[in-house]
């Protein structure tokens, strides 16, 4: 079991910390960059004619797509505030659509391909949205996504002695909810990486700047001590490390 416990971060919360540091995203959220760098290799060439991307942000993994010719291009996102910077930084062509909203929420019509770059762990039904996603897919429709497995942040989660506030499923329950959605696998890969920061203060803010840290969590008064805590359990010479296990599918609708 790997799954959030009843998911602390409600949609209030996650639209007004996304939109709030939208700004300071794309400076920080260098992990999400190099993982949609990883994610376009995934993509077909050429794209079919209809693409939706589903938490486009600012816009990391949307240039990728950008760099081929779509009849039309769908771009969702939660956050008001992330669809603005990305509408202000990127050269949109006439065929993007701007969508903000709740994917889990919104209808969308039928496409040939949807994207989805580190999103899928901040829903609060993943198999009801992999059905959905299904159902919004044409016949051989493709859909690629990268997201966290339940490694990532393990430091952060055992110095505060939390479970985790979004849902990280292991590999095997992805694959299950997977064929349960009645999607193939194409592709399959999961990456374990550690990255360093000079301190665990200096990790709260990197994850504060792309809108994501867990700092509400974590009772009054009990800040201080989580940060030493993490200091003198995961230092090294380097400075402190946190693990992040990231995986990327590549699925194809079953007829």
């Amino acid at each position: 079991m790997n799954k959030a416990d009843g998911h602390l971060l409600n949609e209030e919360s996650l639209i007004d910390s996304f939109s709030k540091h939208a700004r300071t995203y794309d400076r920080y959220a260098q992990l999400q960059r190099s993982m949609a760098e990883r994610l376009a290799s995934l993509l077909p060439t050429p794209l079919p004619d209809s693409v939706l991307e589903i938490g486009c942000g600012t816009g990391l993994f949307t240039r990728h797509l950008l760099t081929q010719p779509v009849k039309t291009l769908i771009l969702n996102d939660i956050a008001p505030g992330m669809l603005k910077i990305l509408s202000n930084s990127l050269t949109l062509p006439l065929s993007a659509k701007l969508v903000p909203g709740n994917a889990e929420r919104i209808h969308f019509d039928k496409m040939n391909l949807v994207c989805a770059n580190t999103v899928f762990q901040w829903f609060k039904d993943t198999q009801k949205v992999l059905k959905k996603i299904n159902q919004a897919l044409t016949t051989d429709g493709r859909l690629i996504f990268s997201t966290f497995g339940p490694k990532t942040l393990i430091e952060f989660r055992e110095a505060a002695n939390l479970m985790s506030p979004i849902a990280l499923y292991n590999k095997e329950r992805w694959v299950e909810m997977i064929r349960d959605s009645g999607f193939s696998i194409n592709s399959m890969n999961v990456e374990i990486r550690k990255i360093f920061f000079s301190s665990s203060l200096s990790l709260l803010k990197n994850l504060q700047q792309i809108g994501a840290a867990p700092i509400r969590m974590v009772k009054t008064g009990g800040l201080r001590k989580l940060m030493r805590d993490y200091d003198s359990r995961f230092s090294t010479t380097q400075g402190v490390y946190s693990t992040w296990e990231l995986y990327y599918f590549s699925l194809v609708r079953e007829k």
